[in-house]
């Protein structure tokens, strides 16, 4: 079987045909060095490799590095090497790993003719031997912190031997206070005691040929024995000693059992794992390996039947819809608030809190198990024993309100669900009706959800409404306008009383609402426009004080304004200013309130923007012009609807 690079052999090619002479496809072996990315891995290589069959193949010793110490001294460095050789693409002899994170002093010494720096952190190696993919002989890999660019701790370390990639001997892994040894038969199966000693506790493994039969916990003082596997199977299966059969683990164990295992052996193995998952993940992007360390178990083996196979999608579409409505119905803060004023809804959430726990929640670690494939090695009444430690649970749902009154909830045609039937047929008809039950609820729920936010929607709306009309008022009330422009924010504020007056003698029909939420809207451009009015007087003396220039008054032999570009200015203060104000008296809605907002805004940029412009022609155009839809097209505005 051919290996290929799995993600760069064009891009190293096309580099290589770039560096070389065309004679190249005459050599049987090429290199590289340079720039190189392994996964989140980006350093320089350097390496040897050959093109078989339009195949890229590494070929002889391989080294992967990356350090940085101008990151080192500012902050932190991430550092790596990676270094071993590669027979037809397979990683294959000894190889190491190294993996550092380091922060320095940064303080410097000169020792010989070399600057030295100590660094403080983390230092990971792998070491070992590799055959065609696969660990073979003694493998070693470790964690250390490092202070002072000495050991101070380490944090984990694992020997483990193998022949071609399978377990053998004896092993040990410390990690952290604790310490596990075991061994391993020939055929990598685990044998005898797996003991992990830790402070003032041991955990301890019984294995037959592959078969754990006990586990004890505790002190030597109070010991506790679980009986794992005790009576022969028939039919087994070898698999993996991964997080697969820790979850088989917990189907044999009562939940503060499996919870104590959570912090012993199991956590030993998988962090042992981790470690050679990172070395995998990277020797599998370079070439083929097989390097998890497969410590291997037997357990019983009860494959699920075509019907049950069927029944379990059933139950996980079920699950899924019931996950989906108990946590939109639990998470709801409007039905939150709700419960805590409307009995009912009271009941109806405390039904969905119970649904959630005692029905999807097992169904929840039943799809957990389907994906970690471990239900082929379950026995049907070992899981319902597991999923249901108090029996299968009850159609009828009984929710405690008060001291002795209850309520219960079931539904219609309850009858039609058979709970007591075999073990996936059971799962099933619990999970449709856990599914049911939570769409009625959820339908009669959101529903007075519905009508409370409505409820409190025109609540909200109809508040804003009266704090906008005492704005409204206390903007024209505080203005120092006068004339034709206090007329103008009088008419604004009548305006908006008659709106409100007529919003209130509507009948709360679905269309209120609609209306509720335009005449906010429309309040707010009302102010806007009122505040927008109220400013022209201030607006008229800045124009006034923009337009003019201080000429050289020969007369009276001394500096005098002048008002320039006049026609513009009286375009302005009498054409533009009383036609829009006038237009402000005259049927305003709250349309036209928004036009008149925008053309107010633009006409006063306008007037700052012509100050500096050559205006010599519009003026010439503006000598006679009275019509203020005409003078708006020269000014560059949008005219207002005729």
């Amino acid at each position: 079987m051919k290996s290929t690079l799995r993600s760069w052999p064009l891009m190293v090619l096309i580099f290589s045909m770039l560096c070389f002479s065309p004679s190249i496809k005459g050599q049987e072996e090429l290199h590289y060095t340079g720039p190189f990315q392994v996964g989140n891995y980006t350093g320089e290589v350097d390496y040897t490799y050959q093109i078989n069959n339009g195949d890229t193949l590494l070929q002889g010793p391989f080294n992967f590095r990356r350090s940085n110490l101008g990151a080192l001294l500012n902050q932190k460095d991430k550092t790596f090497s990676f270094s071993g050789d590669f027979i037809d693409g397979y990683p294959n002899g000894p190889w190491q790993f190294l993996f550092g994170e380091f922060e320095s002093d940064k303080k410097t010494e000169v020792v010989g003719y070399q600057y030295r720096v100590n660094i403080n952190g983390i230092q990971k190696e792998a070491k070992g031997n590799i055959s065609m993919g696969k660990p073979d002989g003694l493998w070693t890999i470790s964690e250390a912190l490092i202070a002072d660019s000495k050991i101070k701790e380490t944090l984990f370390r694992s020997t483990i031997n193998y022949a071609d990639g399978v377990p053998q001997q004896s092993f040990r892994i410390e990690y952290g206070k604790s310490t596990l040894v075991g061994r391993f038969l020939r055929n990598g199966l685990a044998h005898d005691d797996w003991t992990m000693f830790g402070e003032g506790s041991t955990e301890t493994w019984t294995f037959d040929d592959g078969v754990l039969t006990d586990i004890q916990l505790g002190t030597e003082e109070e010991r506790k024995s679980i009986p794992i596997y005790q009576e022969s199977f028939g039919t087994f299966k070898i698999i993996n000693l991964d997080t697969r059969f820790s979850q088989l683990l917990k189907l044999q164990l009562s939940e503060n059992d499996a919870h104590s295992l959570q912090e012993g052996i199991t956590m030993v193995l998988d962090e042992n794992a981790s470690h050679y998952k990172k070395l995998d993940d990277i020797l599998s992007q370079l070439g083929p390996s097989e390097f998890m360390p497969m410590f291997k178990v037997k357990v019983p083996y009860a494959p699920l039947d075509s019907v049950e196979n069927k029944q379990l999608v059933k139950i996980k579409n079920s699950y899924e819809d019931a996950q989906r409505l108990a946590k939109g119905l639990l998470e709801n803060t409007q039905l939150n608030l709700l419960k805590r004023s409307d009995n009912e809804a009271q009941f109806l959430y405390e039904v969905v809190q119970h649904l959630n726990t005692f029905f999807v929640g097992p169904l929840k670690k039943l799809v957990s198990y389907q994906q970690q494939d471990v239900l082929d090695y379950a026995t049907r009444e070992q899981l319902m024993n597991h999923l249901f430690p108090e029996g299968v649970p009850s159609k009828r749902v009984s929710v405690s309100q008060g001291v002795e009154e209850l309520q219960f909830f079931e539904l219609e045609d309850s009858d039609n669900y058979e709970f007591e039937a075999p073990a996936y047929e059971s799962l099933s008809q619990i999970a449709q009706y856990a599914n049911e039950s939570l769409r009625h609820i959820a339908d009669l729920l959101y529903k007075k959800v519905e009508n409370e936010q409505q409820q409190q929607e025109f609540v909200t709306l109809e508040a804003r409404m009266i704090t906008q009309i005492n704005q409204l008022n206390q903007v024209i009330d505080s203005t120092e306008a006068s004339g034709k422009v206090l007329q103008a924010m009088e008419s604004i504020k009548t305006q908006a009383e008659n709106n409100l007056n007529s919003y209130s003698t509507l009948a709360k029909t679905e269309g209120k609402l609609e209306n509720a939420q335009l005449l906010v809207g429309c309040l707010n451009t009302f102010q806007n426009l009122a505040q927008n009015i109220g400013s022209l007087p201030q607006k008229a003396l800045e124009i006034q004080e923009l337009y003019k220039d201080a000429v050289w008054n020969p007369f009276m032999a001394n500096i005098m304004d002048e008002e320039v570009k006049k026609r513009i200015t009286i375009a302005y203060h009498n054409v533009l200013i009383p036609h829009i104000l006038k237009q402000v008296n005259s049927d305003l809605g709250c349309d036209k309130a928004i036009v008149l907002n925008r053309l107010l805004v633009n006409l006063h940029n306008r007037m700052l923007q012509l100050r500096d412009e050559d205006t010599a022609k519009l003026e010439r155009k503006l000598r006679k012009e009275r019509n203020p839809n005409t003078v708006m097209e020269l000014f560059n505005l949008q005219p207002l609807e005729k």
